[in-house]
């Protein structure tokens, strides 16, 4: 009869490739209307011609209009009769699968199925994961079928109900359950049935959980109970919820406890977006037709085979776009076939699973939605307050062979559930302090009080090292310490005063400040275990003098790499990855401040790596610069070279470019890095194999996210303890190019009047930078009136051009000039401020401003 061929999402084929297809399918056609018995496909003419069987056929299926679909060319049209396809009585459908699986009252029962399901569509909140389709229906139904054939005497329309209520709450937002219960009760007469029971899974998960050192929160629990009823009718589902919501855990905990039941399971994670399309599925070389598989197809070959002892869940890891999961249509259907460019046909096995990780579906379309089982987690399923008491418990307990985080101090841990209760429960510091004050990046309440229990732990770290017992007085100040930088860190300094009242108004024990002072200012010093102001560390001037080399603590730098080193100096836990994000405007000295840091490391244990990151860096490029600096330990596990731990720095960590679907691919295999500790081989041999990169810690920097700048994803967030670096103080300013002035213009060098002149010179300069940047302001059409650090240290820049060449201000009234040494400085530091200032000036009336400003200050 020919060969008959159904192509299913055809018009997801790009437009050129549907020209061709469209001028081979038009041979057919004409070689069928001449009744030709060969034929030949355009440009082939020189091979040897296709035999045709008059009776072959082909049809074409399509959802016209979904992101990623093309519209069909006119040419392509005319050769296919079009069927639109009506949406089928679902009634009639219902019924008929309940009789066949043995329900006998399958008519009233099928009717409020099809009304329960139209009013769910009708007064549930629109969710891009929401399907109440045909596909849904059949899952719900076959549920139906497996409780009727288990509980052949209970009561028909209660199993209904049960399935209908188990397999929709699982992908309900917390806002929609208890109108879809409600909506259940009027439906259905019976009155709340018993959930259906896993006694042997409930007892193996606690098992776990207990193991584990997790929280049994209820609401979570039920959630790794979702998930598995989902597997149970499902081959492909997603877990779908907010960053820090605990959906890595629910699978590894669901995983582990079928384990722990005898049925061996084994997670593969990857992320999809940090590979493009032709490494995740494979290309076929089109000179020479050689195959290199992709990473996906790699993984997809080993899991699927009937010979493995173990079930595989493969867990795609990273946002949901319609192009790379579409490509996997064939694969959540009934086909259960991954169809690769090469031609292979790989069947799912019964041992595997495909499962996705993401955060949200907003660019997942309904053909992806209604073929997976979906389980969302609230932000309000788990919380925050498990992860507080998960980690005292961690502080309390004995580790015995488990890990380094279990300190066996209950005693201190008792204190500080008091501390932690009585700022962020009982005053309900995480829900007030967002009301009243603006952060300067978005980041939910579960990450603020990781960073508050990460900083926490590392500043305990040292009592715990050298066995001290904190005096109760010093803990709770140690606490506030930590609440303080993971809450406010993010704040600005007008934020950070309103902070600081706050705090005070709860009567918590703050140090006595001074005017303009906020708690920001002190840390608890570990000698006397009492408040103490930052001093940053003094100043030498270097004996190879450069200005753009030079680096000068502050305050702000001081206070930084405290926090750094209190991440950084921790081991890797469930809470802390050793990594630091710090975020801040132009000119807050945030590179500065990292290399600040680097220049203390011990060259013989730390490696220090720098990597700019630019809207043109791609994910391999990343994992190219990652793998120039690492070497081969053992198997597939790598070091950095000389068997050292490597610091990464990612500058500009924000500017990769975002793609059309609103992803950072770049940022993708960062947090695959940092998250799973490697990447998977790029080598065509070695597809489908992760590689483990040991011993890295990562440093951050980017600017504020906002006003056409990026932001990072919530994913990535969870990873780094962030923190904003506010611009210097004025007394900073005035301390870092004083010293420098001091340090180069000194009486030996230079005559007493220049010293005294030059003294005065850095006030001048911060009034001026002042005046400036509040009258000067960005518009519209002066966008460019920017006036950061950087403005002021291209002054003192040039005035310190002179350094190196004293004569030239000593001997300039001997050589015939009309200026002493010390008129000189400040004719050349006016100079300097109309060069960098004026030059940026783009109307006369700023300009003249300017010249006027200057005077008045120069006259002062």
């Amino acid at each position: 009869s020919g060969l008959w061929g159904c192509f299913d999402e055809f018009n997801r084929i790009e437009l050129e490739v549907l020209s061709v297809v469209a001028m081979q399918i038009e041979a057919i056609t004409s070689a069928k209307k001449s009744q030709a018995k060969s034929f030949f496909f355009p440009g082939e003419r020189d091979l040897t011609p296709i035999t045709l069987i008059p009776t072959t056929a082909y049809f074409i299926t399509m959802n016209p209009g979904y992101a990623g679909r093309q519209e069909l060319p006119e040419n392509l049209k005319v050769l296919f009769r079009g069927v639109a396809m009506m949406v089928p009585d679902r009634e009639i459908i219902i019924k008929v699968k309940l009789a066949s699986v043995g329900y006998r009252n399958f008519e009233p029962l099928a009717k409020k199925f099809r009304v329960l399901y139209g009013l769910c569509e009708e007064q549930l909140s629109k969710q891009r994961h929401y399907d109440f389709g045909l596909r849904n229906i059949l899952s719900v139904l076959r549920t139906a079928g497996n409780t009727k054939r288990r509980e052949k005497e209970s009561d028909e329309e209660m199993l209904i109900m049960r399935s209908l209520r188990d397999m929709n709450l699982s992908k309900l937002v917390a806002d929609d359950v208890p109108l879809f219960n409600s909506l259940l009760a009027d439906i259905f007469k019976v009155r709340d049935p018993p959930k259906q029971e896993y006694a042997e899974l409930s007892t193996s998960l606690k098992v776990v959980l207990e193991n584990n050192k997790l929280i049994n929160h209820p609401s979570w629990f039920i959630k790794i109970i979702q998930l598995y009823e989902t597997s149970l009718v499902r081959h492909g589902y997603m877990i779908v919820g907010p960053s820090g919501s605990g959906k890595t855990t629910i699978v590894n905990s669901l995983t582990s406890a079928l384990t722990h039941q005898g049925n061996p399971h084994k997670i593969i994670r990857m992320n999809p977006k940090a590979i493009t399309s032709q490494e995740m599925y494979g290309v076929k070389d089109p000179v020479s037709g050689d195959w290199t598989p992709g990473v996906f197809s790699a993984i997809w070959s080993k899991c699927n085979s009937r010979s493995n002892k173990h079930t595989s869940w493969i867990a795609c890891d990273g946002p949901v776009d319609a192009i790379w999961i579409e490509n996997l249509n064939t694969v959540l259907d009934d086909n259960k076939i991954l169809t690769l460019a090469n031609g292979d046909r790989i069947l799912m096995t019964e041992n595997c699973k495909l499962t996705f990780e993401v955060e949200n579906l907003n660019n997942a379309s309904p053909a992806t939605v209604s073929r997976c089982g979906i389980v969302f987690v609230s932000a309000s399923d788990l919380g925050w307050e498990p992860v507080i008491d998960g980690w005292l418990r961690m502080r309390s307990e004995d580790s015995g062979e488990m890990n380094y985080q279990y300190v066996n101090r209950p005693e201190e841990a008792e204190h500080l559930r008091t501390y932690l209760h009585r700022y962020l429960l009982d005053n309900g510091f995480i829900e007030r302090l967002p009301k009243v004050t603006t952060s300067t990046m978005d980041v939910g309440p579960v990450l603020r009080v990781t960073n508050i229990l990460n900083l926490l732990t590392g500043v305990l770290k040292q009592y715990v090292d050298s066995n001290q017992t904190v005096p109760e007085v010093a803990l709770e100040k140690i606490v506030l310490y930590s609440i303080i930088w993971g809450l406010g860190g993010l704040l600005e300094p007008e934020d950070r005063i309103k902070m600081h009242e706050m705090l005070e108004s709860e009567g918590a024990p703050l140090p006595k400040v001074q005017k303009d002072e906020t708690v920001f200012e002190y840390w608890v010093d570990p000698k006397t275990k009492d408040w103490s102001i930052w001093a940053p560390q003094s100043w030498k001037l270097p004996s190879r003098f450069q200005f753009s080399q030079l680096l000068i603590p502050t305050m702000d730098s001081t206070r930084a790499e405290y926090i750094i080193d209190m991440i950084s100096n921790q081991d890797f836990g469930a809470l802390c990855n050793k990594s630091v994000l710090l975020i801040g405007g132009s000119g807050t000295a945030k590179t500065s401040t990292v290399l600040m840091h680097a220049n203390k490391f011990n060259p013989n244990k730390m490696v220090f790596k720098k990597i700019n990151f630019s809207s043109a860096t791609l994910p391999d490029m990343f994992q190219a610069s990652i793998e120039g600096d690492i070497e081969r330990k053992t198997g597939r596990r790598y070091i950095p070279a000389g068997n050292k731990t490597m610091s990464v720095f990612i500058d500009d960590m924000s500017l990769p470019f975002v793609n059309e679907w609103g992803d950072q691919v770049t940022l993708e295999i960062v947090r695959q890095l940092v998250e799973s500790k490697g990447f998977y081989f790029l080598d065509k041999d070695k597809r489908g194999d992760f590689k483990e990169v040991e011993a890295l810690q990562f440093i951050g920097a980017m600017n504020h996210p906002g006003g056409g700048r990026n932001d990072i994803p919530n994913r990535l967030k969870r990873q780094f303890f962030i923190f904003n670096m506010v611009l210097p103080s004025q007394t900073s300013v005035d301390n870092i190019y004083g010293s420098i002035l001091k340090a180069t213009f000194t009486a030996k060098k230079f005559n007493g009047a220049v010293v005294e002149a030059i003294s005065k010179l850095t006030s001048a300069t911060i009034v001026l930078w002042n005046d400036v940047k509040d009258y000067l302001k960005p518009t519209p059409s002066k966008f460019h009136y920017l006036f950061n650090m950087r403005e002021l240290s291209r002054v003192f820049q040039g005035l310190l051009n002179v350094y190196e060449h004293p004569e030239v201000v000593l001997q300039c009234q001997s050589t015939g000039g009309k200026l002493k040494p010390d008129q000189f400085c400040v004719a050349l530091w006016k100079h300097e401020c109309e060069r960098v200032f004026g030059d940026k000036l783009s109307t006369q009336k700023d300009k003249d401003w300017l010249i006027q400003k200057l005077s008045q200050v120069t006259a002062d």
